[in-house]
C-alpha cells in the first residue's frame, strides 16, 4: 500500500472510530452516576481518537481529523450549539496536545496542580461536601493522585508519556467547553462553580483513556511519532 493510500485509509478507520465511541460516549449516563451535578459530562472515549491521530498523523491531519469528527458528530447526534461546544473544546484540546507532546512530564505536573486548585475552590465553596458533591470532590482528589504518579512515572519511565498528554488534553477540552458556555451564557459563576469539577473529572478520566491508548498501542505494535 502506497503512503498516500495508507494515509486515507488510516483516517477514515480514525473518523468511523470517532463515531462509534461517540455513540458509546452517548449511552454511558456518567452524569446520571454523579446525580446530575455535572450535566452533559462524559467518558470523552470518542476524544480518544484524537489522541492517537497526535501521534500517528502530521498536524494537518490532526486537525482535519478534529474538524470532521466534530461536524458529523454534531449533525448525526446533536445540534448547532453541540458543534459550537464540541468545536472549542477540540480546538483547544488539540493545540495543548500537540505543543506538550514533547514533554508530557511537564504536562502530568500541570494537570496535577490544575486538579489541586480545583479541590481547594470545590472545598472552600462546600467545606463538608455530600451526595454528588462527595462524589465530585473524590473523584477531584484521585485525579490529583492520578497525575501526581504520572508525573512520577514518566520521568523515570518516558513510554508512559503518552498518559500525560491525554491527561492534559481531556483538561483542555473541558476548558474549551466551558469558556465557550461562559462567552454565550455571560455566566462567570461557571468559572468557580461548574470549572473546577470539570478540571478535576476531566483529569481523571484523561488518566484512563491515557492508558488503554497506550495499551493499544502497544498491542498494535505502533511506533508513535514524538
Amino acid at each position: 500500500m502506497n503512503p498516500a493510500t495508507k494515509k486515507v485509509t488510516r483516517f477514515g478507520l480514525l473518523t468511523a472510530l470517532s463515531l462509534v465511541l461517540g455513540l458509546l460516549d452517548r449511552a454511558v449516563p456518567l452524569s446520571a452516576l454523579l446525580g446530575g451535578f455535572v450535566p452533559g459530562i462524559r467518558l470523552g472515549l470518542a476524544n480518544t481518537v484524537l489522541l492517537y491521530a497526535v501521534y500517528l498523523m502530521d498536524r494537518p491531519s490532526c486537525l482535519l481529523l478534529m474538524l470532521v469528527k466534530v461536524l458529523l458528530s454534531g449533525f448525526l447526534f446533536g445540534s448547532l450549539s453541540a458543534i459550537l461546544y464540541s468545536l472549542s473544546g477540540g480546538i483547544l484540546s488539540l493545540l495543548v496536545m500537540l505543543l506538550i507532546r514533547r514533554r508530557p512530564a511537564a504536562s502530568a505536573l500541570v494537570t496535577a496542580l490544575l486538579a489541586a486548585c480545583s479541590e481547594t475552590l470545590l472545598l472552600i465553596r462546600v467545606p463538608a461536601p455530600r451526595g454528588p458533591m462527595l462524589i465530585c470532590a473524590v473523584l477531584i482528589g484521585l485525579a490529583f493522585a492520578a497525575a501526581l504518579a504520572a508525573f512520577l512515572i514518566i520521568r523515570r519511565h518516558p513510554a508512559f508519556g503518552v498518559v500525560g498528554v491525554s491527561m492534559a488534553g481531556a483538561v483542555a477540552h473541558n476548558v474549551g467547553q466551558m469558556l465557550m458556555a461562559f462567552a454565550v451564557l455571560r455566566t462567570p459563576q461557571l468559572l468557580f462553580t461548574y470549572l473546577p469539577v470539570l478540571i478535576g473529572v476531566g483529569a481523571a478520566v484523561g488518566c484512563l483513556t491515557g492508558i488503554i491508548a497506550r495499551r493499544v498501542f502497544q498491542a498494535l505494535r505502533l511506533s508513535p511519532r514524538i
